[in-house]
C-alpha cells in the first residue's frame, strides 16, 4: 500500500493538488491539520484516494476529530495534529497514547519540522514537516512492514 502524509498546508491548496497529482496512484492519504480546506478540495479532485483527516490549532471552524485511528495493511495508524500532546515540547504524551491504543505509528504535524523516530517501546514516530514549505512523506507498507520516503515539492 502507498500511503501520503502530509500536514501544515496552511492555504496552500496548489501544493496539496500538487503532490496529489504527482502520488495519485496512492491508496490512501493522511492530512494532519492546519488546512483542512485545502484536504478537502485535494480529496475531491481525486477522490479514488481514501483520505483520513484530523484538523488541527488553525482548523477552527471544522467539526473534523483532533485524532484518527487507521488499521492498514497490518498496522495501527494514530494520526493528530499533535498540539494536544504537546509534541512542541516532547513526544512522550504521543507515544502514551499510541502504546494505550496499541498503535505501531503516530503521525503528527503542528511543529513544520520532519521528524522521523523509533521509540524503544516499539512505537515509530513521523512528522511529513510542512506542506506550506514544500515537505510530505510517502509510507509503502507490506504485511505490517513499512518504509518511508520523505520528499519535497
Amino acid at each position: 500500500m502507498k500511503i501520503i502524509v502530509y500536514s501544515d498546508s496552511h492555504g496552500c491548496t496548489g501544493k496539496v493538488l500538487t503532490m496529489l497529482e504527482r502520488e495519485q496512484d496512492a491508496d490512501f492519504c493522511f492530512f494532519l491539520g492546519d488546512g483542512i480546506n485545502d484536504a478537502l478540495k485535494g480529496a475531491e479532485k481525486y477522490p479514488h484516494i481514501k483520505y483520513i483527516s484530523v484538523k488541527g490549532n488553525c482548523d477552527y471552524h471544522s467539526t473534523k476529530d483532533t485524532v484518527a485511528y487507521k488499521y492498514i495493511d497490518g498496522l495501527t495508524f494514530v494520526a493528530c495534529h499533535g498540539h494536544e500532546y504537546n509534541v512542541k515540547r516532547w513526544l512522550t504524551e504521543l507515544i502514551d497514547h499510541t502504546e494505550s491504543v496499541r498503535g505501531n505509528i503516530a503521525l503528527y504535524g503542528h511543529t513544520h519540522i520532519r521528524n522521523t523516530y523509533y521509540d524503544s517501546g516499539g512505537v515509530f514516530l513521523l512528522n511529513p514537516g510542512s506542506l506550506a514549505s514544500g515537505q510530505y512523506s510517502i509510507i509503502t507498507t507490506d504485511k505490517g512492514k513499512f518504509d518511508i520516503e520523505h520528499k519535497i515539492l
